[in-house]
């Protein structure tokens, strides 16, 4: 009983003298010494060439920053139009002992747009780098600021095709959808099942670029759209896809691939379904001569798909109606007059036009799918 005792005793007066020691040690701070300084680029200059997107095109040194207390430093690269560096645009991070980042052209092209340089033309890029510690980027510290001229390429933006259970085609790659491209925008009127999951792919197979949300959860490789409608989510236990969890129906799917914005938003179609008993054609074909009230039926094929034979002059014009009037349900080349193979609602649409020579044609409009074909037979 005894020894209990004098064993408490001895745990207690260690941890008090413990708790003493503590105190009276000194309190460690980290201060900054000293900021990085670019030290040199390897060229003043530079033309992009986009024939060599993976050629080297420019390397980036600086002198390491210093602190007061020996520690892991982080650095920044950044970009900017201006030399106040309103808008900063993050080339690149380095972390631990390396002092130097190289880019080749298409990474230097891609900063490029970042910081609205306009192709073909020379334009002065701003450089710095800013050195931080830890996560937090506590006690950041700046560089001088140096630039260079670049003229770079017009940028491609990538081709989006859309595969998975929501998407009319399922998971076949082979038959994943592709959607119209104009310039920075991709967008298509398509057919999506709530609840139920999909992705982008950059081509019709899995292997390469798979585009996903840039969310915690979902593979770095597939880390794409910084912001999307509230209608898409990451799936629970999914790190590859996207979940629509919107009401199945007709949408308008938007992706803005403007470098740094990178969206993606699904809407609602002002015709939210595709399957009716009868769409008509309407136009310089077939003897209609735009007679809306005689509107030629089509025939239905499919869920969502209907088809019409004719002979096609080499100025033919039509537009699809839901009814023999001009009302609410019209369909024609998506975003105006054309012939793209989309299909855009009252609203959004124009004329399909096509050069025919006067031969027989079959015209597919699929609905679901938000497409339409002109094959010669």
């Amino acid at each position: 009983m005894k020894n209990n005792i004098f064993k408490h005793l001895f745990l207690a007066v260690t941890l008090i003298l413990g708790l003493s020691s503590c105190e009276d040690r000194d309190i460690v701070t980290v201060d900054n010494v000293a900021s990085p300084i670019v030290m040199d680029l390897s060229a003043n200059s530079l033309i992009l060439d986009k024939n060599f997107p993976g050629n080297p095109a420019l390397t980036v040194t600086w002198q390491s920053a210093a602190y007061s207390v020996p520690t892991e430093i982080s650095y920044r690269i950044e970009i900017a139009g201006d030399k106040e560096f309103a808008k900063p645009y993050t080339l690149a991070t380095v972390m631990g002992s390396e002092r130097a980042a190289a880019f080749s052209m298409l990474q230097m092209n891609d900063a490029a747009a970042g910081i609205g340089l306009a192709p073909s033309v020379a334009g002065k890029m701003f450089m710095r780098v800013v050195s931080y510690l830890g996560s937090g980027q506590s006690l950041a510290s700046t560089s001088n600021t140096t630039s260079l001229m670049v003229t770079p390429y017009v940028l491609t933006y990538p081709s989006f095709y859309i595969v998975g259970a929501a998407s009319y085609v399922g998971w076949t790659p082979e038959k994943a959808q592709v959607f119209y491209k104009k310039d920075n925008l991709s967008y298509i009127y398509t057919n999506l099942q709530g609840g139920e999951n999909f992705r982008f792919l950059g081509q019709l197979a899995w292997d390469g670029k798979n585009y996903a949300l840039n969310t915690t959860g979902t593979k770095p490789e597939n880390q794409y759209f910084n912001q999307w409608s509230t209608n898409l989510s990451k799936p629970d236990g999914d790190d590859e896809n996207i979940k629509f969890t919107g009401t199945t129906g007709v949408y308008k799917v938007t992706i803005n691939a403007t470098l740094g914005v990178q969206t993606i938003e699904a809407k609602p179609s002002v015709i939210p379904t595709y399957d009716f008993p009868t769409i008509y054609v309407v136009g310089n074909i077939a003897g209609n001569g735009w007679s809306e009230g005689n509107a030629i039926p089509m025939t239905t094929i499919g869920d969502g798909v209907y088809e019409f034979t004719s002979t096609l002059a080499g100025d033919t014009e039509f537009k699809i109606l839901g009814q023999q009037s001009w009302g609410d349900l019209d369909w024609g080349n998506i975003s105006g007059n054309g012939n793209t193979g989309f299909i855009g609602p009252k609203g959004d649409n124009g004329n399909i036009k096509f050069v025919g020579d006067g031969g027989s044609y079959k015209i597919t409009v699929n609905l679901k799918g938000g497409i339409y074909k002109i094959i010669k037979l």
